[in-house]
């Protein structure tokens, strides 16, 4: 059976985790702050460069931010 989701957690000083959906190319990006955006149709491959960075806040800024359509959600 393949995932439909994962959540990664992060020692980031503005990221405190992260959702993908595999089935729906949707990532969850939680703030520390308590805000939450939504980031659509986000590629793979993109998603890991971001959870697998050194730094997820500029990751973020280089991979995600710049290259999709997102939304504050809370």
């Amino acid at each position: 059976m393949a995932r439909t989701s994962e959540t990664v957690f992060y020692e980031s000083s503005t990221i405190s985790s992260s959702q993908y959906e595999h089935d729906k190319n949707v990532l969850l990006v939680i703030f520390k702050s308590g805000s939450t955006y939504v980031y659509k149709n986000v590629d793979y491959m993109n998603y890991e460069k971001f959870a697998s960075a050194e730094s997820q806040g500029k990751a973020l800024n280089e991979f995600i931010k710049p290259n999709y359509e997102y939304a504050l959600l809370s």
